[in-house]
């Protein structure tokens, strides 16, 4: 059975419909990549998918419904005016876990492990105002890591970052899903960042949800068919490239 499906779910606020027959499987181990352009309703199906938006119609289920979520929110919605250190933020959220009057032996270390593991340990005593748009990325997704979940759901995590940045952390999201076997789910706007990393993609267009293989996705053919364009795909030093066949016409190499 999935880990989680959508059964024709629609989604919307109000009289105002977001997506409709929304049919989704992921599977425990998924590596599920989520595109879409801005307002077309990435970060509503991310709502649903974290219990914070119920479905208008249709079925969302978790398989078990007490799987652990981690989440990494987009940097615009985090306030980097808290006078709390990194080390103490992930304290707090750990301890979170055991209750406000638990403390755990292994607490520090297990902290440290995570921020080692991230490549933040040299930021361990710094506010959070002191962090550069990647540096807070990274204590996010050490935040969210250090529940332990089987399931880490990012939303337009590199939407900040250069080009080399972006690369080295969906590296470093690739690296975590291979070692802990979680599965990932992750909203981004750079679809050929997503191919040779997600065995499943979803692409948001016009209040419909395509999804399938990344094979199956990433075609020429059906890449025209959801965009409704002219869309080819190549592959250039290892790159894909996805580009407009239209505008290339009468260009000579």
């Amino acid at each position: 059975m999935a880990l989680l499906s959508y059964t024709d779910v629609t989604l919307g606020y109000g009289a105002r419909t977001i997506l409709e027959k929304v049919n989704l499987c992921v599977e425990q181990g998924d590596f599920f990549g989520l595109v879409g352009p801005n307002g077309a309703g990435k970060s509503t199906l991310i709502k649903s998918m974290l219990g914070l938006l119920k479905a208008q119609s249709g079925k969302i289920l978790w398989n078990p419904e007490t799987v652990q979520k981690g989440y990494v929110p987009q940097r615009e919605n985090i306030d980097p005016i808290w006078p709390m250190r990194v080390r103490d933020i992930l304290r707090l959220t750990h301890c979170s876990l055991r209750g406000p009057f638990h403390r755990h032996r292994g607490e520090d270390s297990r902290v440290m492990e995570e921020m080692e593991r991230i490549g933040i340990a040299h930021l361990a005593n710094q506010t959070l105002d002191t962090l550069s748009g990647g540096e807070l990325q990274r204590l996010l997704l050490a935040r969210a890591l250090i529940t332990d979940p089987q399931v880490l759901i990012l939303d337009e995590p590199t939407a900040a970052m250069d080009l080399v940045s972006s690369n080295r952390f969906l590296s470093l999201i690739n690296t975590l899903h291979e070692e802990r076997n979680m599965t990932v789910i992750i909203v981004t706007h750079d679809l050929p960042s997503l191919v040779h990393r997600a065995h499943r993609i979803g692409i948001i267009q016009d209040g419909q949800l395509h999804s399938g293989t990344t094979r199956e996705m990433i075609t020429s053919e059906k890449l025209s068919e959801i965009y409704q364009e002219n869309l080819a795909v190549s592959t250039i030093d290892g790159r894909t490239i996805i580009y407009s066949q239209e505008e290339t016409q009468g260009v000579v190499s």
